[in-house]
């Protein structure tokens, strides 16, 4: 599937330095210390939510780190792809069933806010799964509104360039 680039992020691998502590390069950024932000497909609103449509919030593509523990205190690490302001979705290494509840710890940028919210997962497919937050702090909700609103300026800002 080709996706358009509609902006750019600061990586969250390198916290925009281009390089890690190691002086490997970024992997989401391959040493540029931005991360790609990419048009969500057609599957994905991009206007606001008619009355029809099941999402409350918009979803926007990212690509942080995101740490999470479950139930069980076990500790996984994995990419979180999509983000809206009630929930996100991730990649992880092993599957967690839907309905289990869990800690998931994330930073955004670009001041690199650290969020460590509650979350339900809603939906698991393989590896992929959607977790609705649960329990986090007005702080934490503006932190993640600020964080959409900026990938949605960059949006703008790329489509007047064109």
């Amino acid at each position: 599937m080709n996706q358009e680039i509609i902006g750019y992020t600061r990586c969250e691998d390198c916290t925009g330095t281009g390089k890690r502590p190691d002086e490997t390069l970024g992997a989401s950024c391959w040493g540029t210390g931005w991360a790609t932000v990419l048009k969500q497909p057609a599957a994905i609103p991009t206007s606001p939510a008619q009355p029809s449509e099941r999402r409350r919030f918009l979803r926007y593509y990212t690509d942080l780190r995101v740490r999470l523990r479950n139930e069980q205190a076990q500790e996984f690490a994995g990419r979180c792809t999509i983000i809206a302001e009630a929930g996100l979705g991730a990649i992880l290494p092993e599957p967690i069933p839907v309905g289990g509840l869990v800690t998931l710890e994330l930073s955004l940028p670009p001041e690199v806010t650290v969020l460590t919210v509650q979350a339900v997962v809603r939906d698991q497919r393989g590896l992929r799964h959607g977790f609705e937050f649960v329990s986090f702090t007005d702080a934490e909700r503006t932190a993640i509104r600020q964080f959409c609103v900026g990938l949605m300026s960059q949006s703008d800002e790329m489509r007047e360039d064109s």
